[in-house]
Order: structure tokens, then C-alpha cells, then sequence
């Protein structure tokens, strides 16, 4: 079959099912919204087309401007021509600016107040006008329950914990979120006024609404409590408080949604919210996606954001994923990232399909720092260059990393960051979606630590392997959340329970790493006990030590050593199903040990040996591939680009982030992508460089002399 008919071969998903494979041609991305699946010689893989439809800005800037009642002048030297100029200098193309602050000051003249009490001007008009002027789009901040002053002037509008207390500050205390409760109705009408006050007066872009959502998923203030009274329930039962927070939550959205739709034509509505409730339960009424993810403050860290975006990415919205120039997070004044640790953050936002959001802090005076707006103009000026090569570009997925169906707050994420650490460090492209979401339309499925799949779910996991997909189950991950037994009986895996020893050791033969001797790997985390029979093999077995370290029984400095090897397999593999027995998620996030990559390593290779990008590229190198279709107006050809991130870091003490400020470039880079592609010519975008190629099986292979930050390569058909 000809490599050209290949690429447009696909199979259509129709519901939970898969349709017989039909032929496209290969404008249809461009003129269809139905996305596709495809397969065939090549890895089967995922396009999304509907991301062809996002004409979102690319470099947006997040200018926090909190002042307090301390902070006695407000724009004392502002000038409009002067911040609107600075934003050309910085390539900014789109910016959230101040309409009323954390504080719950106003920063223009509304009938409502309190207007900050050190601003004589409005500054929120002259700023939309500078913006206006220079074609940067413009965004309005308001903060919703975290406000100061109404927390102080209306207490019966605060959240109230079972004691009765609220989240004000104690005697000495400094303010925090103040939790305002969205189940009263004359807060969210006072919002509501508010919000309708500046969207009607200014001509903006967009109503930017921050902390949208309950500080916790219970209330026991009066009105909470006589709103779940009225429905005959119980107000003290935890369930019954999440439901009715949840309710208060959507319908705020719901109701801020259609009062910014209607008071301006074509302005959209921005919610900077985690939420108690699941992303896919509130995605039909949002406008876009914000992804709040600055990686130096360690409440994130740098893989939070890249969990999160292949998440949200799924839901047909344009996602805007943040970082900032800070070193280390919000109103960090002084601190100030080079243009190569941004350079580096915002390619690897880009080549996940993802926008550009970076916080920057404005100083009380109005003044836009000219040295953060020279970082940003290097480091957004890479980005505008790039965009041609971003614009309605799409990611090609070939995996897909389940995660619970549960609210945010419920999910310990770093064992999903583990995860996620792993795959991008073995240049696997994925998503990641909930369990009933669309997931059969990949090649590879990764079950991880701690989600144990339903009976649906199991059904289809049973369906899709017999299909001849591909399944890795890490640890609890083969065990039913219904009747808590293995789901993998017959595959062979059978699961016994949960090792006693913490840790438990991994048991490995001659070779098993390259040319190493036999060795005992620590555990970490604990293991679980899984027997393994026809047709399944076993990898690698459970080791114990002889003892647990406890006051009773203790040996040496720290855990006791390896004692003995069980009959219980910690790495199996069944066909196209693999078995880690093991949380390895959650202990690669603690940990970072190598040999639990080298398992999981294995099991890839066993389960899908053919990957869309096989590459010679070190572990510290992000790569993603993404599809343009082809765009007569832009006089552009059907690609598809593959991204490279350098991620170099420097060495780091325990307190202070990662810093990628001293890049070693990468040599010599080999990138096999494995998709056959016929008649193509391949150039590097940065450098311009046309490179030579060469078929080599299914794909495409060439070698990239050198990449600094990040370089993509273009394949053009």
C-alpha cells in the first residue's frame, strides 16, 4: 500500500465503537470539525481538528495589580502611551488588566466602590485605550470571593466552617482568601452588577473572573444551611455539602457566562478556577481555558502543567497555559526570570497546542517594568516567530493516561504526575482523559497507581485489548473498584494483595539493565502481590526485606535490607498487556529513580514496540508532534511539526527551583517520526536549515545538527 494513502487512512469513531477504516483527502482537516482516528502501518494515532478552529491570541501577559489600603498612591506616573508602548516592546498581543482587585478595590470610577482610595484617574479606561490603539486585546480582572472589604462590611456573606468561624484574619494575622459564599444571592447580584457595570462601559475583549469558586466544598453559613434544609437534606452530611457547593459553583458560571454574552456582542468570559467539580462537567459553559500553573512556586512545580494541559485540551476549547517571570510566584517584586528560563517554559506550552499566559506584577506607581518587557519582548519575540508554524496546529497522541473522574481537591496528583514525568521523558505523545471519556481512539492505554476502573470500564479495556490495544496497569490500577479483585485473571495476572514491607525490593536477573548484574531495587513506595501464570511472564519478582525498621526490629541507618525473593512478579507482561505491581507513579515522583523508568521502559517496548518518534535525545528533551492542515490563504501545505524542548537545568540546592538559565545545546539529534508521509521535505524552523531525510520503514528520519532551547522540525507534504 502507498505510504500516501497511509496518512489519510483512518478509522472513524462512531460512540464507544470504531468504524470500518474509509479514505480522506487531505484538506479534511480544514473542512470538516469531525475529528479523526488513524491507522496502519504506522502507529495508530489522534488529531483533534477542532483546534484548527482557535483564533485565540498566542501572548498574553496576566498583569496582577493587587494594591491594599496600605499602598497610598495608585498610578501616580502612569502614562498611557508610555504602558502601551511598553506592552509593543514586550510582543505582547493580548493582556488581562485590573477592574477590581483581591483587596475589593475598583480601578475606575464605578457607581458601586470603593475605588481605590490612592487612584484619582481611571486607570482601567486609559489602559483599555492604549490597548485598543495598538490591536493587543484586553481582558477586565475581578475577583470574585476573595474579597476584603465585603468580607468586612457583609460577614453574613462569608463562608462559615462548622464552628461558625470565617476565613478572616485572626488578631496579627494578614489577610488571605477571604471565602466569600456564592450561595448568597445578594453577593452573587452585587457580582453580577458589577461585572455588567465595566464589560458594558469599555470595549473589551473579555470578563476575567479569579477564584470563582468555594475556598473548601462545605458551608455552614445561615443561608447554605437553610438552601439545603429546603430540598430536605441534611446540611452536616459532607456529600450533601459538596453537591449543593457544586450547584452554587456552576450556576454562578452559568449566570456570569450569558450576563457577559449579553451585554457585549463577541465578549467571552474567562474563569481562573480548579473548582470542586470535574473540568468535563463544566466544559459546555466555558469560553476557554486557563491553565494557573506557575512551575517555580512549588504548589505546582513543572508537572502540573503539563498533566493538566493534556487534559484540558479535550474539551474543544483554546487553552491558555501560565507561567510567570517571577522567580518564584505572585507579587514576587524583584524577582525576575532571563529570557532563556521563559524561552524554554513557553515552547514547551506552544508545542503542546497550548497559549501563552505569563504574570507579571505591576508596581503600585503604573510604570511596566522596561526589564521585564525586554524578557518578555525576546522571549514572546521567539513565540510571534513561530507562529506561523502554531497557528491551528493540532497534537498528534498515540496514548492516553486515564485519570479519576473525581473533583481536583479529591485527587492526590503527584502519583499523576509521576506518570506523566514518565512518558514524556520516554517521548511518548498522549492525552490524558477520564475513564468515560473517548479513549479507545489510541494506541496505548496507561491505567495508573491508584485508579481502580469500574465494571464499564473494565468492559471496555476487555474489548479494546481484544481489538489489539494496548494496556499498561501500574499497581492498584488491575484491581475492580466494584469487587476489589483483579480485573486481569485472564490475562493471567492474578492479585494477591498489598505487600506488608515498605519498602519491598525489585528482583532483577543478569541483563536486565543492559550488561548489569543481578540486582535488588528498592521499593519505596511498598508493592503489591500479584501471581502470574499462562499466558502471562514475569519480568522482574518481588523481593522482601526480613524485617520492617520499627522500634521493635531495626538494622543500620535506614530500611532494612533485602532478605528474600517471592514467587509474586512486580513486572509482568500478557500479550499487549503490561504489569507494574508497583505504585511507580507516585514513587518516580518521590524518587526520580532510574529503574523504575527502565521497567516501565520495558513494558512500552513490549506492549507497543512501534512509537510515532523513536529518537536518540536525552531524558531531559521534550518532544511533541502536531498537524497543520493545509491553509490556501496562508499559502500553507499540509505538516506536521515535531517540537524539541531542551530542558538543561542547572544544578539546584533543596530550596530554590529548577533554573534553565545556561542551556547545553543538544548534537546530532536523530527523530524518526512514524508516519508514513510519502513526498515530504523537512527544514528547521529556527534555523531554517533544510535537512536531509530518509525513508527508513514507516517513517521519516533525520538528524538535527544542533538545538539550543528548542528547534521544530517542519515536515511538509
Amino acid at each position: 500500500m502507498k505510504s500516501t494513502v497511509n496518512r489519510r487512512q483512518f478509522l472513524a469513531t462512531v460512540g464507544m465503537g470504531v468504524a470500518a477504516a474509509q479514505v480522506l483527502p487531505s484538506n479534511a482537516f480544514s473542512e470538516s470539525n469531525t475529528p479523526a482516528v488513524f491507522s496502519g502501518e504506522s502507529p495508530k494515532f489522534w488529531i483533534d481538528n477542532r483546534f484548527a478552529n482557535f483564533k485565540t491570541p498566542w501572548r498574553k501577559v496576566h498583569l496582577d495589580f493587587h494594591n491594599s489600603k496600605h499602598v497610598s498612591k495608585i498610578g501616580a506616573k502612569f502614562n498611557t502611551d508610555q504602558w502601551g508602548d511598553q506592552l509593543i516592546a514586550g510582543n505582547v498581543d493580548s493582556i488581562v488588566v485590573f477592574a477590581k482587585d483581591m483587596h475589593g478595590y475598583f480601578y475606575y470610577p464605578s457607581q458601586f466602590g470603593p475605588v481605590h482610595p490612592g487612584l484619582s484617574f481611571d486607570l482601567l479606561g486609559e489602559q483599555v485605550k492604549a490597548c485598543r490603539e495598538r490591536n493587543i486585546a484586553v481582558y477586565a480582572y475581578y475577583c470574585t470571593a476573595w474579597d476584603n472589604y465585603l468580607a468586612d462590611t457583609h460577614p453574613e456573606w462569608n463562608m462559615k466552617r462548622k464552628d461558625g468561624s470565617d476565613w478572616r484574619p485572626k488578631a496579627g494575622e494578614t489577610p488571605g482568601w477571604t471565602a466569600l459564599c456564592l450561595g448568597n444571592k445578594d453577593f452573587v447580584d452585587l457580582m453580577a452588577s458589577h461585572i455588567q457595570e465595566f464589560v458594558a462601559r469599555y470595549e473589551l475583549d473579555g470578563a476575567w473572573l479569579d477564584m470563582a469558586e468555594p475556598i473548601v466544598p462545605e458551608c455552614y453559613c445561615n443561608e447554605c444551611v437553610r438552601q439545603i434544609k429546603a430540598i430536605g437534606k441534611d446540611p452536616l452530611d459532607k456529600e450533601v455539602q459538596r453537591a449543593h457547593q457544586n450547584k452554587n459553583f456552576l450556576d454562578f458560571h452559568v449566570r456570569m457566562r450569558d450576563l457577559v454574552h449579553n451585554t457585549r456582542k463577541n465578549c467571552q468570559i474567562d474563569f481562573n478556577d480548579i473548582g470542586i467539580g470535574r473540568v468535563s462537567e463544566r466544559a459546555g459553559i466555558l469560553d476557554n481555558i486557563d491553565i494557573e500553573a506557575l512551575p517555580t512556586d512549588p504548589q505546582w512545580g513543572y508537572f502540573f502543567a503539563p498533566l493538566h494541559l493534556r487534559y484540558q485540551r479535550n474539551f474543544g476549547l483554546p487553552v491558555f497555559g501560565m507561567t510567570g517571570r517571577f522567580v518564584s510566584s505572585w507579587a514576587d517584586f524583584g524577582g525576575l526570570k532571563l529570557p532563556q528560563q521563559l524561552d524554554v517554559e513557553l515552547a514547551s506550552l506552544v508545542a503542546n497546542s497550548t497559549r501563552c499566559d505569563v504574570g507579571d506584577q505591576m508596581p503600585p506607581n503604573g510604570v511596566l517594568d522596561p526589564a521585564v518587557y525586554h524578557v518578555l519582548g525576546k522571549s514572546f519575540g521567539r513565540i510571534k516567530k513561530t507562529e506561523p508554524w502554531l497557528r491551528q496546529a493540532s497534537p498528534v497522541t498515540e496514548a492516553v493516561l486515564l485519570i479519576p473522574n473525581e473533583p481536583l481537591d479529591r485527587i492526590r496528583q503527584q502519583y499523576l504526575m509521576g506518570i506523566t514525568k514518565l512518558m514524556i521523558e520516554m517521548h511518548i505523545q498522549f492525552d490524558a482523559l477520564e475513564p468515560e471519556m473517548e479513549w479507545e481512539r489510541y494506541g496505548l492505554v496507561v491505567i495508573p497507581d491508584e485508579l481502580m476502573p469500574d465494571e464499564q470500564t473494565i468492559n471496555r479495556l476487555h474489548l479494546f485489548i481484544e481489538k489489539g490495544g494496548s494496556v499498561i496497569v501500574c499497581h492498584n490500577g488491575g484491581i475492580s473498584k466494584e469487587t476489589s479483585k483483579s480485573w486481569l485473571e485472564k490475562y493471567g495476572l492474578m492479585q494477591q494483595g498489598q505487600s506488608p514491607f515498605k519498602p519491598a525490593y525489585l528482583v532483577a536477573d543478569d541483563n536486565f539493565v543492559s550488561d548489569m548484574p543481578g540486582y535488588a531495587y528498592a521499593l519505596y513506595g511498598g508493592a503489591s502481590q500479584w501471581k502470574v501464570q499462562s499466558p502471562a511472564r514475569s519480568l522482574a519478582l518481588l523481593g522482601e526485606p526480613l524485617f520492617n525498621r520499627s522500634a521493635e526490629h531495626y538494622t543500620s541507618h535506614k530500611q532494612s535490607p533485602f532478605d528474600h525473593v517471592t514467587d509474586y512478579s512486580v513486572a509482568a507482561v500478557s500479550g499487549k498487556t503490561g504489569l507494574l505491581g508497583f505504585p511507580v507513579g507516585q514513587t518516580y515522583f518521590d524518587k526520580g529513580y532510574w529503574i523504575y523508568r527502565e521497567v516501565f521502559s520495558k513494558l512500552v517496548k513490549e506492549v507497543l514496540p512501534n512509537r510515532l518518534i523513536e529518537t536518540n535525545a536525552p531524558l531531559n528533551t521534550e518532544i511533541t508532534v502536531t498537524y497543520q492542515p493545509a491553509n490556501s490563504e496562508e499559502k500553507r501545505p499540509e505538516r506536521y511539526l515535531v517540537h524539541i524542548i531542551n530542558w538543561s537545568s542547572t544544578r539546584k540546592t533543596p530550596q530554590h527551583p529548577e533554573v534553565h538559565e545556561d542551556p547545553v545545546p543538544l548534537s546530532d539529534i536523530r527523530i524518526k517520526l512514524n508516519i508514513p508521509l510519502g513526498n515530504v521535505s523537512v527544514k528547521t524552523v529556527f534555523s531554517g536549515e533544510k535537512l536531509n531525510h530518509r525513508q527508513v520503514e514507516s517513517g521519516i528520519e533525520v538528524n538535527v545538527p544542533k538545538i539550543a532551547i528548542n528547534e521544530i522540525l517542519c515536515f511538509e507534504i
